[in-house]
């Protein structure tokens, strides 16, 4: 009887193991990383900040699924635009739809063309100095929302950048 019960208890302890295992590894393939790359100033002499992320939505790549962005930033930055890395190449730059908010907005990624097979995909957004600030670090954060199969998924990132580099680059 001794020998049943710890059969079940061992098989029970092998079946949670290969649960928790198989659910870490299929959560692993989804991710986003955000950075900021100084590009200088633009000719009203504004500093510029693009700020570059890259995302992966691993097995969710093979189901119907819309991709939603969004983008948060520091008080004085504005937004210019925002490029996706569609079919392995960067096309045209799109103007971010214009918001009273003052420190967000969001933007469409089409999921067809911006997802490679192994569902990656990359893109950009362009930020502008448009008022002085007195702080010495500015942030931006960007937020995926992937709905594959009814399911919402939400990633974000953000990075953080020294304001005296970037106005005297």
């Amino acid at each position: 009887m001794g020998f049943v019960v710890i059969g079940i208890v061992l098989v029970i302890c092998i079946f949670t193991v290969i649960l928790v295992v198989i659910r870490k590894h299929s959560n692993g393939d989804i991710n986003l990383e955000v950075t900021a790359d100084c590009e200088g100033k633009n000719q009203l002499d504004q500093a510029i900040i693009k700020i570059y992320f890259t995302f992966s939505i691993g097995k969710l790549a093979h189901r119907k699924k819309e991709i939603m962005g969004s983008i948060d930033w520091s008080k004085g930055w504005m937004p210019v635009c925002y490029n996706l890395k569609e079919n392995g190449l960067y096309k045209d730059e799109k103007l971010l739809p214009a918001t009273n908010e003052k420190t967000y907005t969001t933007f469409e990624i089409n999921a067809t063309n911006a997802i490679d097979p192994l569902g990656r995909g990359e893109g950009y957004v362009v930020l502008k100095l448009e008022d002085p600030i007195s702080s010495d670090k500015s942030s931006a954060g960007v937020i995926l929302v992937v709905t594959a199969n009814m399911v919402t998924y939400q990633l974000s990132d953000s990075t953080s950048w020294n304001n005296d580099f970037a106005i005297n680059h």
